[in-house]
């Protein structure tokens, strides 16, 4: 009997700490975590309280990994714990930039991705020998404007917020070009693509968080990190919503067209529906708010140098 009980004891306590270990596993951090941390210890010297608080409130926001709003809650401390001149530093202008990485952050941030710009050469095998040539066209034309706008922030003649704007225009022009070139057939390939690919990378990365592609609770994410009134959400959310229906306006008149408009009339079009949206925004944010909000987009950005998404 007593070898019966030890038999089952062992068992039990054999298969409790594969659970155990799997758990763990399941709880580990992403590898980008530390790779973030890392890059702010080296560029902001940070203490020893400064380190361990950051990495403790990166792992609150490890349900939204890989998405932006893992970054709310350390946003939040670092606006508490650095020090005037580490929240200059951190702010200040990143002279080496990536446009890519650029490109890609803003596409994610204003939930407009296509995924068409990153599929350059899933494209060229489905088009047609006359779609290449104008399909060439179009991502030249991509390439030296967002080049042009990387310059202008690279040499202080666009401040940071123009930049972000000005690249949004581009790839919403890039968009809508995509849109008339395809045809629909060719779209409906993609967006199925898109999706394979995007399961191959996560299984590639790991588990994504729970809320990872949960919009409501990414959202509340945002919104218990700035701690936003009921009245600022809803000044907020109608705000958003008629940018996007500007914007959707804007598009599905260009790809028809029936606006009749430039590509670069286009472009102004999209800054001035984004500007306007920015304004009524920013009244809406506190001081305190709005270093918040600042500071997370520089994390993003940092973030962004590990983390790629839809990316294989």
């Amino acid at each position: 009997m007593k070898a019966i009980y030890y038999i089952t004891v062992a068992t039990v306590l054999f298969f409790t700490g594969c659970e155990f270990f799997s758990n763990n596993q399941e709880l580990m951090n992403p590898p980008e975590f530390e790779y973030l941390i890392q890059d702010l210890d080296n560029e902001l010297n940070l203490d020893t309280g400064q380190r361990s608080s950051a990495r403790s409130s990166l792992e609150l926001g490890r349900d939204f990994h890989p998405d932006p709003a893992t970054l709310w809650e350390l946003a939040v401390t670092l606006q508490q714990s650095l020090t005037q001149e580490q929240k200059d530093l951190l702010l200040s202008r990143n002279q080496q930039i990536d446009s890519q990485i650029l490109t890609e952050e803003n596409d994610h941030h204003h939930r407009r991705l296509e995924h068409f710009q990153r599929m350059d050469d899933r494209l060229m095998f489905i088009m047609t020998e006359e779609q290449l040539p104008l399909y060439q066209e179009i991502i030249d034309t991509k390439s030296t404007l967002i080049n042009e706008i990387t310059l202008q922030y690279q040499n202080e003649e666009l401040e940071r917020k123009t930049m972000h704007i000005e690249l949004m225009s581009v790839m919403e022009w890039f968009r809508a070009e995509i849109e008339i070139l395809l045809t629909e057939e060719q779209q409906n390939t993609l967006l199925t693509e898109r999706d394979e690919r995007d399961i191959n990378w996560r299984r590639g990365r790991g588990r994504w968080g729970r809320f990872s592609q949960d919009p409501d609770e990414l959202k509340r994410a945002m919104q218990s990190a700035l701690k936003l009134t009921g009245d600022q959400i809803t000044i907020l959310e109608t705000s958003h919503s008629s940018v996007k229906t500007a914007l959707d306006n804007l598009r599905d008149s260009y790809v028809d067209g029936t606006s009749g408009i430039s590509a670069e009339d286009f472009r102004l079009s999209v800054i001035s529906i984004v500007q306007n949206g920015i304004l009524e925004r920013e009244q809406v944010f506190t001081v305190l708010q709005q270093e918040i909000i600042d500071i997370h987009r520089a994390l993003v950005l940092r973030f962004m140098r590990h983390t790629r998404w839809g990316r294989t």
